[in-house]
Order: C-alpha cells, then sequence, then structure tokens
C-alpha cells in the first residue's frame, strides 16, 4: 500500500473520490444534476482523461514542470467536466482552478476553427468538493479577471459541502458518492472535553442509517451489489482513519459493516471469484512462459545466424588473405616493388 493510501494518511480523502470516480464513474452522475442540472442516463460514455499537464506554454524558459489536477473526465463525447478535493478553506483555491482549468481548456477544447474571433477556448464545468464542514467555504468560488484591453470577466464555479447535506438528502438525490465522507462530521465530537461527545449509541445508529441507504440504492437499481460492497469498503477506510485514535468506535463500525458470518452461498461465490483469478494468473503466467520460450528460441536462433555469418566472414577473409599473398609473390617474381 502506498503512504498516501495509508488509513492515516491526508490524502486518503482524494484518492476515496478517485477510487469513486476509476471504478464506478457513474456515481458522478447525480453530482453534475445537482450542480448543473445535467441529466444522463446509465450507459452514457464517460472518458477519464489525463489530469497531468505540462506547464511548458507557461513559460517555455523555465525547467519543465506539471500540473496535476483530481478528476478530469468528458461525458457524451460533449460535456467536460473538471473536479477538486480540497480539504481546507484555501483562499488561493480559486487561482489554481482557474489555472487547472485554462490548461484543461488548451488541452482538450480549444477549436483548430478559426473565425473573426480568432479561435475558441472553453473551460470545463468545473467545482470544488470539500468533504469535512467548515462554515466558511461559500457556495462559489469567484475571481474577477481583467484583460489588457480592459474587459472583465467573472470566474466562477460551484463548491460543493457535502456535510451540508443531511442523510435524508443524501439518499434523495441519490448522492451515493457522499457517503464515504459522511463520518467527517463526526469527527469535532471525539474530543471528550466537549459539552456532548460522541457516544457509541450514537455512532452505531449513524452507521445503521448510512448501510440502509446503501441497500436501499442496491433494491432501487441506483447500486450493483459490486458498487456496494465498493462503498462499503471505502466506508471502513475512512472509519480506519477517523477513528484511528479510537479503537472502540472503530470496532463498531467494523462489526456493522462486516458480516460476522459468512453464509455458505457467500462463502462459495467468494471462493468461486478467487478461484478464477488464480486460474486466470496462471493462464497468463503461462503466456508470459511461452512468449519468454518463443523469445529464447529466437535468441537461440539468432545467436545460429551470428554464429555462421561470422564463420562466412573468417572463410571470407582468409581466401581474401590468400589472394592478397599470391598477387604479393607475382609481383615480386617481376621484380615489382611491393608496398607494406
Amino acid at each position: 500500500m502506498s503512504a498516501k493510501n495509508k488509513p492515516g494518511s491526508s490524502m486518503l480523502w482524494d484518492e476515496i473520490l478517485k477510487a469513486i470516480v476509476d471504478a464506478m464513474p457513474e456515481q458522478l452522475f447525480p453530482l453534475f444534476k445537482e450542480l448543473y442540472g445535467k441529466e444522463y442516463p446509465r450507459g452514457t460514455p464517460i472518458t477519464l482523461l489525463a489530469t497531468e499537464s505540462s506547464t511548458y506554454r507557461e513559460n517555455p524558459d523555465a525547467p519543465p514542470g506539471s500540473r496535476l489536477c483530481d478528476i478530469a473526465l468528458l461525458v457524451n463525447g460533449t460535456d467536460y467536466y473538471h473536479l477538486e478535493c480540497q480539504m481546507r478553506n484555501d483562499q488561493d483555491m480559486v487561482i489554481r482552478m482557474v489555472a487547472y482549468d485554462l490548461h484543461f481548456a488548451m488541452q482538450h477544447t480549444t477549436s483548430g476553427e478559426q473565425n473573426l474571433d480568432g479561435l475558441v477556448m472553453r473551460f470545463p464545468r468545473s467545482a470544488v468538493i470539500y468533504p469535512e464542514k467548515n462554515n466558511r467555504i461559500p457556495d462559489v468560488l469567484r475571481c474577477r479577471i481583467i484583460f489588457q484591453d480592459g474587459s472583465e470577466h467573472i470566474y466562477q464555479i460551484p463548491t460543493v459541502r457535502i456535510q451540508s447535506y443531511s442523510l435524508e438528502e443524501i439518499q434523495e438525490k441519490h448522492l451515493n458518492l457522499f457517503l464515504p465522507y459522511v463520518l467527517l462530521r463526526l469527527r469535532p465530537r471525539l474530543n471528550p472535553k466537549r459539552k456532548f461527545p460522541l457516544t457509541k449509541n450514537e455512532l452505531t445508529a449513524f452507521v445503521d442509517k448510512v448501510m440502509i441507504i446503501l441497500k436501499d440504492e442496491v433494491e432501487q437499481g441506483y447500486l450493483t451489489e459490486q458498487e456496494y460492497d465498493d462503498y462499503v469498503n471505502l466506508f471502513r477506510r475512512a472509519a480506519e482513519k477517523i477513528f484511528e485514535k479510537h479503537a472502540d468506535f472503530r470496532r463498531e463500525v467494523d462489526r456493522m459493516t462486516k458480516p460476522l458470518i459468512e453464509l455458505p452461498s457467500v462463502l462459495q461465490k467468494r471462493l468461486y471469484a478467487e478461484i478464477d483469478s488464480l486460474n486466470a494468473n496462471k493462464k497468463a503466467l503461462i503466456a508470459d512462459n511461452e512468449t519468454l520460450l518463443a523469445n529464447n528460441e529466437t535468441l537461440i536462433a539468432d545467436n545460429e545466424m551470428l554464429t555462421i555469418d561470422r564463420n562466412a566472414l573468417a572463410v571470407e577473409l582468409a581466401d581474401k588473405n590468400a589472394e592478397l599473398a599470391r598477387m604479393r609473390a607475382l609481383l615480386e617474381q617481376h621484380h615489382i616493388p611491393v608496398n607494406a
């Protein structure tokens, strides 16, 4: 496990969002509907885009560098989106978003068709997702951009404040990608000096509501069984991080999200999956071994050809040396000087 994926890492919250988008990108559709009123049916094509862009075009004289954003994707072949996950209320975030979106537009949406207005550059639909509660986070991030001709433009993007959504709103709007983050709203109450610290009964009731939401999403067809398992796993990972110093709370989440008894049908399903995985690995190893054998045979054949070529060159060189010796003998016989 890489350092940034460990439960104690500050990068975990970014990685949870990326894991959801990588494994089940359609889970972003309810968020797009919430932010932009855009609705996409299941099965709409989604293309995950590269998140690293070069900074060369900003300053070609500077050392090579790159800029890395969180989530970039193309939906339905026409709609570009850019999402960032941000834990702190960083006032400079809007400036970074301008830079990200400018590079994004240069890389993906600049039109090669030139008209009276010149080239066309379209910024993506962007948003900043804030997993942790912070009352100072505005509804939108704004930046007033003044161009050299005096014209102005207000760059404005929405913020997504996950903890401002109740569990009921999350369920109603099918914003399941918020669920791995909802335990963060309990973190302030982990301080035993607070007037009303978190109790085990409250945690149990809270986790129970989350599990009911996930199961209901499966029953309604908004989640597959595999996606349900993925969300539960991410929820557990979040709990490991949040309750890393509270073993009793961590064990309670573990108890509620991990079956204590594995039914025969579940065990059989898991074992079959493991067998299929082992067989797939075995086939891959056999294929790799066959490739290595083929490569080895090719190398042996190449070596034999090199040996034949080397022997042929040796014979040819010997013939040429013999011919040179014969020519020298003839020259000497007729008393013609021979150069060395």
